[in-house]
């Protein structure tokens, strides 16, 4: 028998027999419960051995709670269900065969050094390794790209890096595999080509666990890359008892080869599959339902779903705009404090939610100087850490002070001026100085006293003017095109760089006060930092996490700042399918909410600044 609250579709989806099933399963809709019933159903109506039945997700802490919430169902009985994320059930199937063990598997920490070490040693004919910034943010970038390689079964020359030229992509794919193959290492990339390899060519072992698991539920579907998705059709041949359950609307990792496709043509890979909408959303208020389901129909490649709630609460969307960063990180503070007036209110019943953490910083620092608690999982880029911004940085510390010679040396050539290292003296100098040593080249003291001029009116302007004339009036913005020109890339993360830094110094009214907080910046966040260790085991904490990673979670109240244009949809976002990927984003972190969801983004009066995100006007329209 099953329970007496199970909805209509939930009932199909649950006492579904044999053959393929397609389960779309929306934000809130039971997903986990109908998951959990079915393989309880299939043990105990079906007849089904539980050891005949695999359970796949994407986490580790997903194949957890989906196997503890089976337990709880069976009150004890301890079914052999095989749950566990398709990581672990493939390196199980290489294991088998390989003999191998976790001494295999690369730690992260190496990842890093051996990509480090790669970079470092990239021969002069294929790049300048000099030029290649080895940050953590670089090196997670270029992991991100041999990934997307692997994930889609193509080669390096089949995609372009945005983190380095081709041939030093290329380059470095080809060594990092070398030096994981010639230590016997694997990722976990890894798995998935190796044991689509290993099931291709040795069919008796594709047999063995075929015959193995003859029933197989996977969940989040939607998340699936095209060589995963290639290994778990093989493994459910020849009955073909697959069973997925996801939504199209939350496919939100593009960047590791994931597409909502994959599950859209899942019924011509399967025709015979039954389909089935778990359309009762058990979670949100009944216009944040309604606002998530306006915005998602923009798209154009999806299921047409019909979702219903419910709870016909109303009241539980806000939208509001601020003419600045810092009257946004005080108006969060002050939401939550007025929320934690009411009765039975706790900081954990809230969430920040941030498209990347690079936009955390104003809220961490605010919520800090308010004693308001709240955990962090990253600690955020620092953007005055770049070489562009270290640039700009030496630029007006030098125009307001003219002091320091390493800040000089940096500027000097920045445009090339032909000013060189020898003429520069070692300690604080005064213009006269630099152009007597210089009196051999008419040229460069002309060069000399253009750049002077330049400096002395810079230190007048507030930043932002002063950003853009350094840019635009003094050559910054060509000298770094016909750097990347040089070096065989597009340059395109420097110019990002600088709109982002651009953006920041709107929010500051003197070149001294900016230069302040950039000085003070790491030290704010290391204070941040400490707090979340501090903190990590407390429980009641405001959770201040990014869109990808709010997913398959939920809160009373989300916040979501910086609703706008560049930063939701995202400014790298050009294509149909990145805008598309950018609203599915968007709606995964609205549907967080159950009760209140507040929309919070910048407007400012000036033209070509900041302006709302576009998904804004998508939710106040009618879907066309």
């Amino acid at each position: 028998m099953l329970e007496q609250n199970v909805n209509e579709a939930q009932c199909r989806a649950i006492t579904h027999g044999a053959g393929a099933m397609l389960v779309l399963a929306g934000p809130g809709s039971g997903k986990t419960f109908t998951v959990t019933q079915r393989i309880k159903y299939l043990i105990e109506h079906h007849h089904v051995k539980p050891e005949d039945i695999l359970v796949i997700t994407f986490t580790k802490a997903a194949a957890t709670e989906m196997q503890e919430r089976f337990a709880k169902l069976n009150e004890g009985r301890n079914y052999p269900v095989h749950f566990g994320t398709f990581h672990s059930i493939f390196f199980q199937i290489l294991k088998h065969t390989y003999r191998f063990t976790a001494q295999n598997i690369i730690r992260e920490g190496d990842k890093y050094r051996l990509l480090s070490r790669i970079i470092s040693e990239i021969p002069d004919e294929i790049g300048s390794r000099s030029q290649i910034d080895d940050s953590s943010d670089t090196l997670q970038r270029l992991l991100s790209e041999i990934s997307t390689v692997k994930n889609n079964g193509i080669t390096p020359q089949e995609i372009k890096s945005t983190t380095v030229s081709q041939a030093e992509f290329e380059y470095i794919f080809r060594i990092y595999k070398q030096e994981m193959n010639r230590s016997k290492l694997i990722d976990f990339d890894d798995m998935v080509l190796l044991c689509r390899d290993l099931l291709v060519s040795r069919p008796e072992t594709l047999k063995i666990w075929q015959e193995r698991f003859q029933y197989i539920l996977v969940d989040e579907f939607q998340d699936i890359c095209p060589l995963q998705y290639e290994v778990v059709r093989l493994l459910a041949k020849p009955q073909d008892n697959l069973f997925i359950v996801g939504d199209d609307d939350q496919a939100i990792y593009g960047f590791r080869g994931s597409r909502p496709e994959i599950m859209l043509n899942f019924t011509k890979d399967y025709p015979e599959a039954e389909q089935v909408l778990l359309d009762v959303n058990y979670r949100s208020r009944k216009d944040i339902v309604d606002v998530a389901g306006k915005l998602i129909a923009h798209n154009k490649t999806r299921f047409d779903k019909k979702v219903r709630t419910q709870n016909e609460q109303l009241g539980g969307v806000k939208i509001y705009a601020f003419h600045s960063k810092l009257k946004q990180a005080e108006n969060i503070a002050l939401l939550i404090r007025q929320y934690m007036e009411q009765p039975g209110a706790r900081y954990s019943d809230i969430a920040i939610l941030y498209r990347t953490n690079n936009h955390t910083v104003y809220t961490a620092d605010r919520l800090m100087k308010e004693g308001i608690p709240f955990s962090m999982k990253e600690k955020p880029r620092n953007i005055y850490d770049s070489a562009v911004a270290k640039d700009i940085i030496a630029y007006l510390r030098y125009a307001l002070h003219e002091d320091s010679v390493e800040d000089f040396l940096r500027i000097m050539n920045k445009p090339v001026r032909y000013i060189k290292r020898l003429t520069v003296p070692r300690n604080r100098f005064t213009m006269q100085e630099l152009i007597e040593n210089n009196r051999s080249t008419g040229y460069v003291i002309q060069n000399i006293l253009d750049l002077y001029d330049n400096l002395h009116f810079v230190r007048n302007l507030n930043p932002f003017s002063a950003v853009n004339f350094i840019r635009k009036g003094i050559g910054y913005d060509t000298f770094l095109k016909k750097q990347a020109i040089e070096q065989g890339r597009d340059g395109s993360k420097d110019f990002e760089e600088l709109e982002e830094l651009m953006q920041l110094a709107k929010d500051f009214e003197t070149i001294p006060e900016w230069l302040e907080q950039i000085q003070n910046y790491d030290a704010v966040m290391q204070e941040v930092m400490q707090q979340e260790r501090r903190q990590k085991q407390e429980t009641d904490t405001v959770s201040m996490v990014t869109m990808h990673a709010s997913k398959g979670l939920e809160w009373k109240v989300v916040v979501l700042p910086d609703v706008n244009e560049g930063v939701i949809p995202h400014k790298k976002a050009v294509t149909d399918s990145e805008l598309e990927e950018e609203r599915r984003m968007f709606y995964v972190a609205m549907t967080r909410a159950k009760e209140y969801l507040f929309i919070f983004c910048i407007q400012e009066k000036e033209a070509g600044n900041l302006l709302p995100s576009r998904f804004l006007d998508e939710i106040m329209t009618p879907v066309p």
